[in-house]
């Protein structure tokens, strides 16, 4: 666009002189062409002017020669001539007229200063096009670096909260800004203190009505037991009635575990263990139950899986494991507990080769009092998988159903703490 309307600039000027020899030499002829032409030349500028006449014959002007490839014809043309005068050729955008009697006029205008002023602004225009790229990547990477941390800021404390840590709060702004974050921060700590509130009143009710509950189980128990020995054992409905109560103390007892489990109590116990080492020792504690029922127990554990845990609770959830795989899947004659190293920490799976949960029945397995009829045939309250489950979000971690084919793979994967 620049260069266009300069070189219409330098088109008009030329016409313009063209125009006035031109008439200057229709009125007074070759004189006054010539003199209108030597004054020119003397005030000094960017013109270059010849006047030839017959023959090629120089009348007047400040270029050496004609230059080769210009008709005069009175179009525009850019050429290099060499001004008298001067060293070095320029570039001229010139234009050629014939005149009456075989004489010729040349005009030419210098376009140098045109060149070097569009060069100049070509380079400005490409250094201020490259600092405005660079400007608006560096400002578009800060806010995205600085967009990030504050989102994942909020993911974080969004992973904690699954992972059972509800006392976790999105960090509020320190500069006073008030942005969006800040907005979407303060209502997110405000709806985790709610649910955090509703929950705690939920426990405590719940461990409250268990607690009470367990006081009269124990002494209706006891009772139970004196009329057993009253009867030398031989009164089956006492003994059924007593059976009854163990079972739903043994219930109320998982319960309240599963409560303190969810509370997060035990956290400030994790050390250093082996998982490898836990997982031996479970299968030599049931392997005899297991040969009892015709099951083949088999540890499957690298040399040492160590992880930061509570050992108990560990323990208790692979026992709670086995429990339900000797009870459930008995049938399939196989039950494998593994326990290997992973990218992001260490897994531990109890397989066996039994009658397995439809997929779409996971959820409902892992549910508090979750009896799958199909699946759970006889005994259990329910509660195994939930305690296993919640004791692996205690570890930051989770617990999954698979499908063995046949049978159910239970798996723990446990996040790599330091």
């Amino acid at each position: 666009m620049t260069q266009n309307q300069l070189d219409a600039d330098a088109r008009a000027l030329i016409t313009a002189e063209r125009n006035a020899i031109v008439q200057i030499y229709a009125r007074d002829g070759v004189a006054g062409a010539r003199a209108i032409i030597a004054g020119e030349m003397r005030v000094p500028g960017p013109l270059a002017m010849m006047l030839t006449g017959p023959g090629e014959r120089l009348v007047v002007g400040n270029v050496a020669a004609w230059p080769a490839g210009v008709a005069a014809d009175n179009r525009f043309t850019q050429v290099a001539m060499l001004r008298t005068g001067h060293r070095t050729p320029e570039t001229f955008a010139t234009s050629a007229t014939p005149l009456p009697g075989g004489y010729r006029l040349l005009i030419g205008r210098s376009v140098e200063e045109q060149q070097r002023l569009t060069e100049t602004l070509t380079t400005s225009l490409v250094a201020a096009v490259g600092l405005a790229l660079a400007l608006a990547l560096g400002v578009a990477y800060l806010l995205a670096r600085t967009i990030a941390a504050r989102v994942q800021g909020i993911a974080d404390v969004a992973g904690a909260v699954a992972a059972g840590d509800l006392s976790r709060r999105v960090d509020a702004a320190t500069d006073g800004t008030g942005d969006a974050f800040d907005a979407l921060g303060g209502a997110l700590n405000a709806m985790l203190a709610r649910i955090e509130a509703l929950l705690d009143e939920l426990r405590s009710v719940t461990d409250g009505l268990a607690h009470d509950l367990r006081s009269p189980l124990t002494r209706m128990k006891a009772r139970i037991d004196r009329l057993t020995r009253a009867s030398d054992g031989h009164n089956a409905e006492v003994a059924g009635i007593g059976a009854e109560a163990d079972a739903l103390l043994a219930m109320l007892e998982t319960s309240l575990e599963i409560s303190r489990v969810e509370a997060g109590i035990g956290r400030d116990s994790f050390t250093r263990m082996d998982l490898a080492a836990l997982v031996v020792d479970m299968v030599d504690m049931y392997e005899p139950l297991a040969e009892d029922s015709g099951v083949h127990l088999t540890a499957l554990a690298a040399t040492s899986v160590p992880v930061l845990a509570h050992r108990e609770l560990l323990g208790r959830a692979l026992s709670n494991l086995i429990d339900n795989a000797l009870r459930y899947g008995a049938s399939g004659g196989e039950i494998e507990v593994a326990a290997v190293p992973t990218a992001d920490g260490a897994q531990l799976a109890v397989c066996d080769r039994g009658p397995g949960i439809a997929s779409a029945s996971h959820d409902d397995a892992l549910r508090r009092f979750g009896r799958l009829n199909a699946a759970r045939p006889a005994g259990g309250a329910g509660l195994g998988l939930s305690l296993a489950a919640a004791i692996a979000r205690l570890h930051g971690g989770r617990l999954t159903l698979k499908a063995n084919q046949p049978g159910l793979k239970v798996i723990i994967d446990l996040p790599a703490r330091t």
